[in-house]
């Protein structure tokens, strides 16, 4: 099959869209060390990063196995979740259509973990910063455990397996994903070749900007992985520079509370040691 054929595939139904897998595998990305032991030492703690600079096909890693190892995505598969509840209708759109609070505080090893707005019925504009776990999955039994199969496959999106309750794959360790995987999703994300519409993904980049100054903007998810022993945390994201794009992903042992601020201290100084996040 040739690549002219290939890209008149991509955006059409799951079922052809599939046959991509069957394409021969593009070449691996330039890949050189990143110099992070410091900072993660620095922190006491054990993790991994990956920077990717898409436009020169260049990765940077810091503990390569570990970027190869899956862990639960948790929290970051929110940026997936609102990409898959917009294109399908489960909600209508990131501002009005609040989605359903149960009447349950969110509880991990018996202490309420999300902010007091999660406590409320919300839109995805508070649910996605703010981790509302109870609004993801009111919108999960929305979506349904067929749609979630097929936009996970069709996306390849780390081992894609949506068992389990629907509004817990996720969070239970069943779905899993390496860092490697997160630059792979985020790097379709970026160049609009997973099978989303464009006002999906106009509206899935407007909400996970975190930081917008005037060199650069920061698109950026956490998660909360508990499911592992010990828990693992994620930050994932990309910065727009320009007409450059660098993706990152990072996850880390949560070996006490000060490791869950730990992510985003890491992950900025790595970017900025490279020099995304200059000035």
């Amino acid at each position: 099959m040739n690549n002219h054929l290939a890209r008149l595939l991509t955006p059409v139904a799951f079922g052809l869209g599939l046959l991509a897998a069957n394409l021969p595998a593009l070449a691996a990305p330039k890949e050189a060390p990143l110099d992070a032991a410091a900072l993660f030492r620095q922190a006491d703690t054990t993790g991994t990063m990956v920077i990717y600079d898409l436009r020169r096909d260049r990765m940077l890693t810091y503990n390569p196995s570990r970027a190869a190892t899956p862990y639960s995505p948790a929290s970051t598969f929110k940026i997936m979740n609102s990409l898959i509840g917009l294109e399908t209708g489960a909600v209508a759109d990131v501002d009005h259509d609040k989605l359903p609070w149960d009447g349950k505080v969110w509880l991990v090893g018996g202490k309420a973990v999300l902010p007091e707005t999660c406590n409320a019925d919300v839109p995805l504009r508070v649910a996605l910063p703010n981790s509302c776990v109870p609004a993801y999955q009111a919108l999960a039994r929305r979506v349904g455990s067929a749609a979630y199969q097929r936009y996970l496959s069709a996306s390849h999106y780390g081992n894609a397996d949506s068992s389990g309750p629907v509004d817990r794959f996720w969070l239970n360790g069943k779905l899993k994903i390496t860092a490697y995987q997160q630059i792979d999703f985020l790097k379709g994300l970026v160049q609009r070749t997973l099978p989303f519409s464009p006002a999906t993904f106009k509206a899935v980049d407007d909400i996970t900007v975190l930081e917008r100054t005037a060199n650069y903007t920061l698109h950026a998810k956490t998660g909360w992985a508990t499911s592992a022993k010990p828990a693992v945390g994620w930050l994932v994201g990309w910065v727009e520079r320009g007409n450059d794009d660098y993706l990152f992903a990072l996850n880390l042992d949560l070996l006490r509370p000060e490791h869950a601020k730990a992510r985003m201290e890491i992950a900025r100084a790595a970017l900025r040691q490279v020099g995304v996040l200059a000035d």
